[in-house]
């Protein structure tokens, strides 16, 4: 970050903030331990636009929906890399996701590689292998003498960095049966720490920290070699696999280059540290909040119940989990108060305003979710209390596209998100299956920072819950392990009504295309003349040999289906085109139904 007249043109609109002291600025403001709360405070005194600094650099702090607006802009800007993440890459062999620039051209072909690994049909892969390491810790909690504290965060930790490192690279910690932290976890506790802390110091008095540094490098060397062992060992084997350290070692990106093993390395590292940290942070905050609201907690296990059933010999199936709906809002709800990745940053890609405030190009500028989510005027008066309605199906219409940023936006937004959603339901559903989660000593919720946030000191006890068999089933669960797709018989020849059905898809990675195969083919049997196509077939250039045609190849007789993903707001692939034709001027569907 630079001196403010470098960041901003010259009368430019003031930014309110707190008066800075002599060289500090407003670091003495900011206590260690408690930045984010307090920027969060001093957000909601100065306003949704605010202005710090920090040993004479500029920090500018948006948290009100004009200013994310702005910032969520794809077209006008960019991920910008914060200090503790550029320390992070700057020590591995290469920037991984998490740490590197939007134009580094190993994060683009790492992002192309991975994403199918982050797929629905991939994550649907990864089921048994979150329900194993879930099943773990049940094991412990189920050991436990009654009236025994559970150390949640811990446990939860060990949970999220145990199933990270199952799914994506085959390898287990076995957190759950060591009395003492594995190596790589405490060198990873190393480097967050240190890339955290250097936040607060000086470059000549960082220099000088000799001791540290050491820590720092030899914690990034075990690491290393660790994921270095980690890809020989799957190399040697013959079975490069389908997890994310398969289709590094074996993917291609669009230009058909494949990943060097300094990156591969560089991105199983992020990806253990990024994966497990956030996840274990929303468990523990979704435990603490369901201790303090018993009857959000009792409403959870009654859905848990009747789409899990009660015979806890029955592990739940990714078709259950999809099926449950009040679990997922009170998760939704726990990242709206505590988004474990509480701000991201963004920079302009040229001069220009955010919210009404002017910035010169490339000004770092944080986008602080943790504020954002608390927005009165957004999320109403209760904004600050917990309630899971807040995601209540019938007021999710009610929510600005950009009033919830969990995890980042656009392109540099979290890949693995979909995972983490996927593990926490599932951990989630299994805890209150089993038991009834007891506030013992009256804990009050204190928040510790590094990278992500944590409840600090959270301790809970456990009370099984009656009513649970193994291996009876007294109650079948919601959805059977299996369901048969069931299709209808096919019309007659002589009865085919022969209507035009249009079905068009836009999809990357399958799961939408898939769906549109489905629709065109139960069309067909139900007597439709069907035709199945990807979007940019029908619309732009590639097909009207147009610039910007007023009209897309859509039939007005029949009916037309379209069926498309999305990334972050991102159109696919063969859907790009489409979505050109859709934002020009001149774009018309008159007729098409």
């Amino acid at each position: 970050m630079a001196a403010q007249s470098d960041t901003r043109p010259p009368g430019a609109r003031p930014i309110p903030g707190p008066p800075a002291k002599p060289v500090v600025g407003n670091l003495l403001d900011l206590p260690s331990g408690r930045t984010i709360q307090t920027i969060v405070d001093l957000a909601a005194r100065y306003g949704p636009m605010m202005h710090l600094t920090m040993l004479g650099q500029d920090l500018f702090v948006a948290s009100g929906l004009e200013m994310f607006d702005d910032l969520c802009d794809e077209t006008r800007f960019a991920k910008f890399v914060a200090r503790p993440q550029k320390v992070m890459g700057t020590a591995l062999p290469t920037r991984g996701l998490f740490t590197a620039d939007s134009d580094d051209p190993l994060w683009k072909s790492a992002h192309e590689i991975l994403l199918p690994a982050f797929s629905q049909r991939s994550i649907q892969g990864y089921h048994p292998m979150m329900v194993d390491i879930a099943e773990q810790l049940l094991l412990k909690w189920e050991r436990l003498n009654p009236g025994e504290a559970v150390d949640v965060t811990a446990d939860m930790t060990r949970l999220t960095l145990d199933t990270i490192a199952l799914c994506g690279f085959g390898y287990r910690f076995n957190s759950f049966y060591r009395d003492t932290a594995h190596p790589f976890v405490q060198a990873m506790r190393t480097m967050l720490d240190e890339s955290q802390a250097q936040l607060r110091i000086p470059g000549p008095v960082d220099r000088l920290r000799t001791r540290a540094h050491r820590r720092f490098a030899a914690a990034i060397e075990l690491m290393t070699d660790t994921v270095q062992a980690i890809i020989d060992e799957r190399r040697t084997s013959g079975e490069a696999g389908q997890d994310l350290l398969g289709r590094m070692l074996d993917g291609v990106d669009k230009a058909g280059l494949s990943l060097p093993d300094r990156d591969i390395v560089s991105q199983c590292i992020t990806f253990l540290v990024a994966g497990h940290e956030t996840t274990s942070g929303l468990l523990s905050f979704a435990v603490h909040y369901l201790t303090k609201n018993p009857a959000v907690a009792a409403r959870a296990q009654a859905e848990v119940d009747e789409v899990l059933g009660t015979d806890l010999s029955v592990a739940p199936t990714a078709a259950q989990v999809g099926k449950l709906t009040y679990v997922p809002q009170i998760l939704e709800e726990t990242l709206r108060l505590w988004p474990t990745a509480p701000a991201f940053f963004r920079r302009p890609l040229e001069d220009t305003s955010v919210g009404g405030y002017e910035f010169r190009a490339g000004t770092p500028i944080m986008a602080l979710s943790t504020a954002l989510h608390r927005r009165p005027e957004i999320w109403g008066p209760d904004a600050a209390q917990f309630d899971p309605d807040h995601f209540d199906p019938a007021r999710r219409s009610d929510i600005p596209p950009n009033a919830y940023k969990p995890f980042g936006t656009g392109a540099r937004a979290c890949i693995g998100r979909q995972f983490a959603l996927q593990e926490a339901i599932l951990v989630l559903a299994m805890v209150l299956q089993r038991f009834d989660l007891v506030d013992h000593a009256g804990y009050q919720l204190k928040i510790k920072e590094s990278i992500t946030i944590k409840p600090d000191g959270l301790t809970i006890t456990l009370r099984p819950r009656g009513g649970r068999t193994t291996g009876q089933t007294p109650r079948a669960a919601a959805t059977p392990v299996t369901t048969p797709q069931t299709r209808p018989a096919p019309v007659p020849p002589a009865d085919r009504h022969g209507t035009p059905l249009l079905v068009l898809f836009g999809s990357n990675l399958g799961a939408a295309e898939d769906l549109a195969t489905r629709i065109a083919r139960d069309g067909t049997d139900r007597g439709w003349a069907t035709t199945l196509a990807p979007l940019d077939d029908r619309v732009g250039a590639v097909r009207m040999g147009e610039a910007s045609p007023s009209r897309a190849d859509l039939p007005t007789e029949g009916a037309v289906v379209v069926v498309t993903a999305s990334y972050n707001g991102m159109p696919p692939d063969n859907a790009a085109g489409f979505c050109d034709w859709l934002r020009g001027d001149t774009a018309s569907a008159a007729g098409v139904r």
